[in-house]
C-alpha cells in the first residue's frame, strides 16, 4: 500500500443516526396517522398548516380539494415502515408506487406527468421512491417556467413545506433528499426563510443524519447569505458540536461552513477546538477538545479544511489571521502527540508542506518537535511520514540541522556499534527517511540550481555538504550492500545509486579555492561502490 495513500480502515462511529433506508424512523408519528388516516387533517384542508406559506405562493383555494388517498396507499406506507436492516435495502429495489402508474415493464406510465402526480396525491409516495424520485427529477429540470407550470410548482412546496413532519420525512429519506435539494436551490424568498426555520428547528439531528446532511450542505451552498448565516448561527456550542465534527456525515456539513461561509461567522469552530480546560500536564494547559477532533478519522479532515482556508489568509485578513494564529499554537502545543497519531499525522504534513503564511509555523513544528527527536520519530509508523516530509519542505538551515542531526547528531550504541544511519537503513520505516535523504542529495548533486551556490552551511558550500552526505550515504550502502539487497526497501536504495550510473556534467561553478570556472561531475555506480565513508574521493570531483 502506497504511504501517503489516505485509508479509512478504522473506527466507524454512530452519532444518534437515523437508519438509512428505515422510512418508519424518518416519518414522524403525525405524518405517518395522516397516511393510515385518510379523513385527517392533512387531507381535508392540508394548507392550513401553513397559512403563511399559503399566501406566499398564491395558491387557489378552490385547490383544497383533493382525491381521497387510493386504497393501497396505508399498505404502502405500512410495508415502507416495517422493513429494518438488511431487508430495507433489499427493498430499495423495488418500488412501492401503484400499480395504476406503472407500465408492464414496471416503469412509470408514458401518460403520467408531474400534474397526474399531483392530482393524485401521490407526491410524498414519488419523492421517497427510488423509481417515484427519479420521474420527478427528469420530469422537473428545474422548478421554473417553461418546465413547471406556476400552479403546480406551487403545489409542490406546499406539499413538501406542509409542516415540519413532511420536511423531516422528505429531508431524511435515502431518496427524497435529492429531490429536496432540487427544491432548495430553485427555491424564493419565502420558501427560503421556511426551510431555514425547518433546518435550523433540529439542526443537529440534521447534520448527523446520512441524506439530510446532503440537504443542509446544498442550503448552505445556495440559499441566500442571510439564511446561511442563521444556519451556521444554530450550530450548538457544546458538546453536540464535538459529536457533528467528528461525525461520519456531519463533518462534511462543517466543511462546508468553512469552505463557504465568512471566518467571521464560524469562527466559534475555532474557539470550540481550542478550548482550554483547568488541568495541567506537562506544565502546559491541555486543549479540552483539539485532541479529540485532531485525532479522530473525520475530525482530521474538518481541522485540515479550517487550517487551509484560514493559511490562505493575506496581510491585513485579521478576521483569518486571528484564528489561524489560536489554532496553529494549540496545535503547536500538542505537535509531538499529533504527529505520532494514525489522522492527526495528516495534519502536520498538510502545515508544513504548505507554502506561505504557514511556513513560519512549520519551521515552529520542525524545531519545537522534530528536532533532537528525528531519530526515534522516523521509527515510528506514522511520524515518519511526517518527517519525510520535513526533509523535502523544510528551508535549507532547517535541512542541514536534520541532516547532521542523522549523519552525526547520535553516538553509536556501545555493545553493538550501530549509529542512526544503521538503524534507519534497516528499519521498516524509518528507511523510507534514508531513501527520502538519499533523493533529496541525489537531487542537490546533479542539479545544482536548487540550492544558491554561494549559499553557506557552518562556513561551507551548500553543495559541498550535500556532497559530503552522499559520499557517506553511498558509502554505507555500499558496506551494507549484500544486507541490502535481501530487502525491497534496501534495493530501492541501491536503485536509487544505480540510476547515477553515468556521470553528470553540472554547470560551471567558482570556487574561491580554485580561481577559474570548471566542470563538476558526479561519479559512476562502479566508483561509488569502491570508495570508504573516510576516502576524500569526492574531492577530485570538486
Amino acid at each position: 500500500m502506497n504511504r501517503d495513500e489516505f485509508t479509512n480502515n478504522g473506527r466507524y462511529r454512530h452519532f444518534k443516526r437515523s437508519n438509512l433506508y428505515n422510512v418508519a424512523n424518518n416519518c414522524a408519528p403525525t405524518l405517518l396517522e395522516s397516511y393510515m388516516d385518510e379523513n385527517h387533517n392533512d387531507f381535508s384542508n392540508p394548507f392550513t398548516v401553513n397559512p403563511c406559506l399559503l399566501a406566499s405562493l398564491s395558491i387557489n383555494s378552490n385547490q383544497q380539494d383533493r382525491p381521497p388517498r387510493p386504497p393501497f396507499f396505508t399498505a404502502k406506507i405500512r410495508k415502507m415502515s416495517g422493513k429494518s436492516g438488511k431487508s430495507q435495502e433489499n427493498a430499495s429495489k423495488f418500488t412501492f408506487l401503484p400499480q395504476a402508474a406503472l407500465d408492464e415493464n414496471g416503469e412509470i406510465r408514458s401518460d403520467w406527468t408531474v400534474k397526474t402526480v399531483i392530482d393524485e396525491g401521490l407526491l410524498m409516495i414519488f419523492v421517497m421512491d427510488k423509481t417515484g424520485c427519479h420521474f420527478l427529477q427528469q420530469e422537473l429540470p428545474s422548478l421554473e417556467a417553461p418546465h413547471v407550470d406556476e400552479l403546480d410548482r406551487a403545489r409542490i412546496y406546499a406539499e413538501i413545506l406542509a409542516s415540519a413532519d413532511h420536511f423531516h420525512a422528505v429531508a431524511t429519506n435515502m431518496f427524497g433528499n435529492f429531490f429536496l435539494q432540487k427544491l432548495i436551490e430553485h427555491a424564493r424568498a419565502a420558501e427560503q426563510d421556511c426551510i431555514r426555520k425547518y433546518l435550523t428547528a433540529d439542526i443537529s439531528e440534521y447534520c448527523l443524519d446520512k441524506s439530510a446532511c446532503r440537504v443542509v450542505q446544498t442550503a448552505l451552498e445556495r440559499m441566500k447569505p442571510k439564511h446561511a448565516d442563521l444556519l451556521v448561527e444554530a450550530i450548538p456550542r457544546d458538546e453536540n458540536l464535538r459529536a457533528i465534527c467528528t461525525d461520519q456525515n456531519a463533518n462534511h456539513v462543517i466543511q462546508k461552513v468553512v469552505r463557504k461561509i465568512p471566518p467571521k461567522k464560524w469562527e466559534f469552530i475555532v474557539d470550540f477546538i481550542t478550548e482550554e480546560k483547568d488541568v495541567i500536564a506537562e506544565l502546559d494547559a491541555v486543549p479540552n477538545n483539539l485532541m479529540d477532533i485532531c485525532t479522530d478519522k473525520y475530525g482530521c479532515r474538518v481541522v485540515q479544511t479550517i487550517i487551509e482556508v484560514l493559511g490562505g489568509a493575506e496581510t491585513g485578513e485579521f478576521d483569518k489571521l486571528r484564528p489561524l494564529h489560536r489554532i496553529m499554537q494549540s496545535i503547536i502545543c500538542r505537535c509531538k502527540a499529533l504527529t505520532s497519531n494514525e489522522f492527526a499525522n495528516y495534519i502536520i504534513q498538510h502545515i508544513i508542506e504548505t507554502p506561505g503564511i504557514l511556513s513560519e509555523y512549520r519551521n515552529a513544528i520542525i524545531e519545537k518537535c522534530l528536532l533532537t527527536n528525528l531519530l526515534s520519530m522516523s521509527q515510528e509508523k506514522y511520524a515518519s511520514h511526517v518527517v519525510e516530509r520535513a526533509f523535502t519542505f523544510a528551508p535549507l538551515p532547517y535541512l542541514a540541522e536534520m541532516m547532521d542531526e542523522i549523519f552525526d547528531g547520535y553516538l553509536p550504541h556501545p555493545e553493538t556499534g550501530k549509529d542512526a544511519l544503521d538503524i534507519l537503513m534497516f528499519h521498516q520505516f524509518g528507511n523510507y527517511v534514508i531513501q527520502r535523504i538519499l533523493h533529496i542529495c541525489c537531487s542537490s548533486v546533479l542539479d545544482n540550481r536548487l540550492f544558491c551556490k554561494e549559499t553557506l552551511i557552518d562556513g561551507v558550500e551548500c553543495d559541498l555538504k550535500f556532497n559530503e552526505w552522499l559520499r557517506k550515504l553511498s558509502a554505507r550502502a555500499r558496506k551494507e550492500k549484500l544486507r541490502l539487497s535481501r530487502f525491497s526497501s534496501g534495493k530501492k536504495i541501491l536503485e536509487i545509486l544505480e540510476t547515477m550510473n553515468t556521470p553528470y556534467e553540472l554547470e560551471p561553478r567558482r570556487h574561491r579555492h580554485l580561481g577559474p570556472a570548471h566542470a563538476m561531475f558526479v561519479p559512476s555506480a562502479q566508483e561509488f561502490a569502491n570508495i570508504d565513508e573516510d576516502d576524500d574521493f569526492f574531492a577530485k570531483f570538486d
